[in-house]
């Protein structure tokens, strides 16, 4: 592997990296990413379905945790058969 190769694949390890810092997004949860190295710029698509993209140092709002992991930690819905949950 040529050191412009290695260059290359860490640059956008730390970006992807980076990304997911700022957006709050584990590592599990990212379901696809893309480098795209003309505009320094990294997408994620995450288990939840938020497609986000991200430049270094850009400054972003944090995903919350439906849009990250897909999961609704508190639903509202009644029960299909028996008794509420309490």
């Amino acid at each position: 592997m040529a050191d412009e190769e290695k260059k290359g694949k860490s640059k956008d390890v730390e970006l992807l990296a980076e990304a997911c810092k700022a957006y709050g997004i584990d590592k599990k949860y990212v379901m696809s990413s893309n480098f795209y190295e003309d505009t320094g710029t990294v997408v994620i698509l995450t288990v939840g379905g938020s497609k986000v993209s991200f430049q270094s140092g850009q400054k972003v709002k944090p995903l919350d945790s439906i849009s990250v992991t897909g999961v609704n930690p508190s639903p509202k819905r009644k029960p299909i058969a028996g008794k509420a949950a309490e």
